[in-house]
């Protein structure tokens, strides 16, 4: 089956994404990404990597959604409402927007608002794990009045979709709930094993975990988790910012997501700038932050 697929934001998720649609024979896959505008390398590192792929990149997003069936919105949580925003005035009826950023269901609900007064087919979706090893199988789901109609036009080309609701706000709730335990449990190795790699007892800390909980690989967990952080810090913090938001909405106080998002907002302002080839294991993280902290960290 072949559709014409556009992305809006071509970084780590649009491009795994896009290189597995383009296995699939999805059909013509355009890119826009907001770095364009601004040039420079980063802008021509994106362009290299969508040629590569086999993705057209276009100028603008008008460009890029012009006659594409399914258009993914792959941003930060924070430049979502801005996306659709500037994209929503070139979709016409017919073509599906699908908001994969991790945001509160309020601003999905927003996001939908802009959509369906162009008449496009507004649908929500939550990546539930991480991209890479997956590419465009990795599991989603979505919710939206046309999230039924997306499940069987993508699951042609091997996407793992599944409809959860026709009310937008269902799968982010979902997506986010998991992600204050996830990120958490990111967070809590970042504290703990930092400070125990300065005091010399990361070892005996991470053995210690091992016992009382074999089921896993704890060690393999931290190098992964920790790692992860170290790269993707920015995107995580903003994406707890939303987990806060949507709590505060329900009336909830987030106590837990806050911090969550205060020491991985941490961990990303003291790495800014710091380049990584691939993700790195734990001890590599806490190096780097060595070279950057003057002392050891505070709670």
């Amino acid at each position: 089956m072949t559709i014409s697929i556009a992305f809006i934001g071509f970084g780590e998720a649009g491009q795994h994404i896009s290189r597995g649609l383009r296995g699939a024979n999805s059909g013509p896959i355009r890119c826009y990404d907001i770095l364009f505008d601004k040039g420079g390398e980063g802008a021509e590192r994106i362009r290299s990597r969508a040629q590569e792929i086999g993705v057209t990149a276009c100028a603008t997003q008008a460009e890029a959604v012009k006659g594409a069936s399914v258009v993914f919105a792959a941003v930060t949580a924070s430049s979502a409402n801005a996306a659709a925003s500037a994209t929503a005035p070139a979709l016409v009826a017919g073509q599906y927007y699908v908001d994969i950023n991790s945001c509160s269901p309020a601003v999905k609900r927003q996001n939908a608002t802009v959509v369906d007064k162009a008449g496009a087919r507004f649908v929500e979706s939550a990546v539930m794990e991480s991209v890479p090893p997956h590419g465009h199988k990795v599991p989603m789901l979505l919710a939206g009045a046309h999230s039924a109609a997306l499940v069987e036009l993508l699951k042609p080309l091997g996407m793992r979709v599944e409809a959860v609701g026709e009310t937008v706000g269902q799968a982010s709730s979902v997506k986010l709930l998991r992600s204050i335990l996830i990120k958490g449990l990111e967070s809590l190795m970042l504290e703990s094993l930092y400070v125990a790699s300065n005091l010399g007892v990361a070892d005996r800390v991470l053995a210690s975990i091992q016992e009382t909980y074999p089921q896993m690989d704890w060690q393999k967990t931290a190098d992964y988790l920790v790692g992860r952080t170290a790269q993707h810090g920015v995107r995580r913090e903003a994406e707890m910012r939303e987990a806060a938001r949507m709590l505060r909405d329900v009336g909830f106080e987030p106590i837990m997501a806050e911090a969550i998002a205060n020491r991985i907002g941490w961990c990303a302002k003291t790495l800014a700038g710091h380049k990584w080839e691939s993700t790195p294991k734990a001890a590599e993280v806490f190096k780097a932050l060595d070279t950057r902290v003057a002392k050891r960290p505070a709670a």
